[in-house]
């Protein structure tokens, strides 16, 4: 996936917080992330832990080139609205956090959101479940509103451009209750929205480190 970005898309990933990665190498985690497009996963690769898989949707499996480095890596593809997909998905990430110890990737928006403002949509309760039935931690990751940084005239990011990552600290689910679901969604929804809000200020690139 660095491939792709650097050298096909001409592109670089920044990222902030990476000291918090440190968990995700330690114990399996759910990382919840925004999600514009579908290079989301390819920002994400370069970044995450090489342990992790995304959850992406059936027909990105399909596209030539993204959908062949997606299945090479082993990640998961769900079709939505699909009852049995989604049930299926739920089984296999439920085998990969808890038997192989791997961490998954999840967009909670579940679908595109190429926003001009970076506002997200509301979060959906299925990664935070996960979390929740496996005591896995959760790492919010944001990346930066990438709607300026596309070209519409080409249909492709600018050559050149740079996307920002920030890594937010993990939040333990170990005494996490059923209940306490829709407060952690609401949280953790408003920490990402924060932090990609803040990435996207002009000053954001001089607070990387």
């Amino acid at each position: 996936m660095r491939i792709l970005a650097r050298y096909v898309l001409g592109i670089t990933v920044e990222m902030d917080g990476s000291q918090h990665l440190i968990r995700a190498k330690e114990t399996a985690c759910v990382l919840v992330a925004n999600h514009q497009s579908l290079l989301d996963t390819v920002w994400l690769a370069w970044v995450l832990p090489r342990n992790a898989v995304v959850v992406a949707n059936m027909f990105v499996s399909r596209i030539p080139v993204l959908g062949w480095f997606m299945r090479l890596g082993g990640n998961l593809f769900v079709k939505q609205g699909d009852k049995q997909s989604i049930k299926a998905l739920f089984v296999d990430s439920l085998q990969y956090l808890e038997r192989e110890r791997t961490s998954i990737v999840m967009f909670p928006e579940g679908k595109r959101n190429p926003s001009e403002t970076g506002a997200l949509l509301e979060f959906k309760k299925g990664a935070f479940y996960l979390a929740y039935c496996t005591h896995a931690p959760i790492i919010p990751v944001a990346v930066q509103c990438t709607y300026p940084l596309y070209s519409w005239a080409d249909c492709r990011f600018r050559r050149g451009c740079v996307i920002r990552i920030r890594v937010l600290p993990p939040i333990s689910t170990e005494s996490t209750t059923e209940e306490d679901i829709p407060a952690l969604i609401a949280n953790t929804r408003s920490d990402i929205q924060a932090a990609c809000m803040s990435l996207s200020l002009p000053e954001a690139r001089t607070k990387l480190f």
